[in-house]
């Protein structure tokens, strides 16, 4: 029995991959191994890591959390954000892929001061002024030519949303973003290299019962300088554990220890009806003595005393040790 070398092998294997003759190539007389070519597709980068990809959608949702707040106040209509989906493409790419209607505000970082692009559509943007101006609630319908007056109120639109997001990058690494100029997104392009590496968060916004999208463009050389801190905690938010000075600045915290007998639910219509003379019954032992709580958690077993003429609790031990 005839065994196959491991050129034929892999001559029958790509002829098959291929589509071509199987017994052509097997009959055919192996030479070198011809060169394995693999498609690459270079629009999608992956300078970004899994871990910071999590780490900012974590940010971007905590962003659109508070937006949802802070915009339905100013508007005194419900609107609402939401993040779904986050991708990395290169910068022509990524821009290209923006509503052609929509309306891009250019901020700069206090690392570095690369730009990062934020954008919208125009319809949520004119409706959104025309509520911050106590207009009309009916949606915009249709895109138009933007006067001054409407690129003044819509950077007020985007100083609001600016001033939600700016804190969570502050949070998440230390970046934080100041609005620089309003434009059309066809002429925000040329903010940095054709194919440097950007994630896109992709946003969606409803108001009055109409979904538009928000797109926020990340390109990695703005945030380059704080790379570190976006795949994890930075050395501020690590601290260091050998550091005297950082553990007696944690021990001078003032925290708020309490003594609890013990604690029962009651009715409103229970309270109400409490009279002098009235006894609550708290459904614990008096073997069970007191708990001592440092803030909203409780910590120590005590027996209930005093200390000259002040009341005090004098402890027992920890209540994880039972008794």
């Amino acid at each position: 029995m005839e065994t196959m070398s491991q050129e034929a092998i892999t001559a029958l294997v790509e002829a098959a991959r291929n589509g071509e003759d199987v017994e052509a190539a097997v009959a055919a007389p192996v030479g070198r191994r011809a060169r394995r070519l693999r498609r690459m597709d270079f629009t999608r980068p992956t300078k970004f890591t899994n871990d910071q990809e999590r780490r900012i959608r974590r940010a971007m949702e905590t962003f659109c959390r508070a937006s949802t707040t802070r915009m339905s106040a100013e508007l005194r209509m419900q609107v609402e954000f939401e993040v779904i989906d986050l991708d990395q493409l290169g910068w022509s790419a990524a821009h290209s892929a923006l509503p052609g209607d929509a309306i891009g505000v250019t901020l700069t970082s206090n690392t570095n001061g690369r730009p990062v692009l934020l954008a919208a559509e125009q319809p949520f943007v004119m409706s959104a002024v025309e509520l911050l101006l106590g207009g009309a609630t009916t949606p915009a319908s249709s895109v138009r030519r933007l006067g001054d007056i409407d690129w003044a109120l819509s950077t007020l639109l985007f100083e609001h949303l600016v001033s939600q997001l700016s804190p969570v990058w502050e949070d998440l690494c230390g970046m934080g973003f100041a609005i620089d100029r309003l434009d059309p997104t066809s002429e925000t392009s040329h903010l940095t290299s054709v194919s440097e590496p950007t994630l896109v968060v992709t946003m969606e916004a409803r108001l009055q019962r109409r979904s538009s999208a928000f797109v926020l463009l990340v390109p990695h050389v703005a945030v380059a300088a704080v790379a570190d801190a976006l795949g994890g905690a930075s050395e501020r938010d690590r601290g260091d554990e050998n550091d005297p000075d950082a553990d007696a600045a944690v021990r001078a915290v003032e925290v708020i220890a309490r003594a609890e007998v013990a604690r029962v639910r009651v009715t409103l219509d229970d309270v109400l009806t409490l009279a002098p003379g009235d006894v609550v019954r708290l459904e614990a032992p008096t073997s069970a003595g007191v708990e001592l709580c440092v803030e909203d958690t409780a910590v120590f077993r005590c027996r209930p005393g005093r200390l000259d003429a002040r009341r005090a609790v004098l402890i027992e031990g920890l209540l994880e040790d039972g008794a």
